[in-house]
């Protein structure tokens, strides 16, 4: 890794990078890989509470067209060319599915059956397996997230999924150096786009999406780590070419330091929960450590103070309580004097 410093503990850290520095500050000694596999593993633990949370983080809903008349489609890469369009790699669990007819007019409701139902062994029995163009739609999901329905869907259907996905892993990369003007920055020996696998690149940070994975770039203008900055990126045009979203001043001469890091996919302020984590699950490793207990407790203590933000930002209404919970009259004969 190189010189330059986020601060990590005098701030809370936004990125993969300045997670790692956290990590490294507090317990050093490890390699930078280690440090990244630890940060990660508390990542899906975190995903893994929000989504049992049933709330809109993690979850997306994209339409698509149906291109051939078929069975059964594939939701995650479209590898036979079914539909207009995948709807996302990273699909986990599908929520819901709706389908409105080439025509147009209003979206009904999919059933999500089992393959045994009688409804579906019924609707399936039609000898011409002629494309529906009305409901009922049954379905049920195949293998990795492929749809199969009872009738083929009509050409022009549009299919609406909701669906949770999974995170992007929390990477960061340094290869190279960069330089700058307004909010260009060039690469030399730099490979940005090796941020993501090819199934991600069009994720790639862009003007909206709720699946948009962002990244910002760590740099200094004289490559001094007391000096660092934080800016956030716009888009990845190619391996050697970014842009930020904001402009750099003063601009970066040639042979510059930076890193270029991912964010998790949750509110900023509940990113150091995953620091939390990663650090409980370091401290127990030893296993005489005595910070495993007070870690465990923060981690758990954080973990909680996340979930409740999340449930209110999301605006979910529970059922009010009652003031009295077993009546007034009963309480006031609960006392005893």
């Amino acid at each position: 890794m190189p010189v330059l410093q986020q601060s990590a503990l005098s701030s809370p850290p936004t990125n993969a990078f300045g997670l790692y520095q956290y990590l490294a500050q507090r317990i050093p000694g490890y390699d930078p890989s280690e440090y990244l596999r630890e940060l990660n593993s508390a990542y899906i633990h975190v995903w893994e509470e929000v989504v049992k949370l049933k709330i809109n983080y993690f979850t997306n809903l994209k339409t698509v067209t149906v291109a051939t008349a078929q069975f059964e489609y594939d939701l995650m890469f479209n590898a036979d060319n079914g539909l207009s369009s995948p709807v996302s790699p990273r699909i986990y669990q599908i929520t819901r599915v709706r389908i409105q007819a080439p025509g147009g007019g209003m979206m009904q409701m999919t059933r999500m059956v089992n393959p045994n139902e009688p409804d579906f062994i019924a609707l399936a029995a039609n000898p011409n397996a002629t494309p529906q163009t009305v409901g009922p739609y049954l379905c049920y999901p195949t293998g990795r997230n492929n749809l199969r329905f009872a009738l083929p869907l009509a050409v022009g259907s549009t299919i609406e999924v909701t669906y949770t996905f999974w995170p992007i892993a929390l990477v960061s990369t340094n290869t190279g150096t960069i330089s700058s003007s307004g909010t260009t920055v060039t690469g030399s020996g730099t490979f940005f786009t090796q941020l993501l696998q090819p199934d991600f690149q069009s994720s790639l940070p862009s003007v909206s999406g709720q699946e948009e994975i962002m990244a910002e770039l760590v740099y200094s203008a004289n490559n001094a780590s007391a000096n660092s900055q934080i800016n956030r990126v716009k888009t990845i045009t190619s391996d050697t070419v970014l842009t930020t979203a904001n402009a750099i001043s003063p601009a970066l001469a040639a042979s510059s330091q930076y890193v270029l890091a991912t964010l998790p996919e949750i509110p900023r302020e509940h990113i150091r929960v995953i620091a939390a984590i990663a650090l409980r699950n370091m401290y127990s490793v030893a296993g005489d450590d005595t910070r495993v207990a007070e870690w465990t407790a923060l981690a758990a203590s954080n973990l909680q103070m996340m979930k409740d933000s999340l449930q209110e930002r999301q605006g979910q209404n529970p059922p009010t309580k009652k003031r009295f919970a077993f009546g007034v009259g009963r309480l006031r004969n609960s006392f005893r004097y």
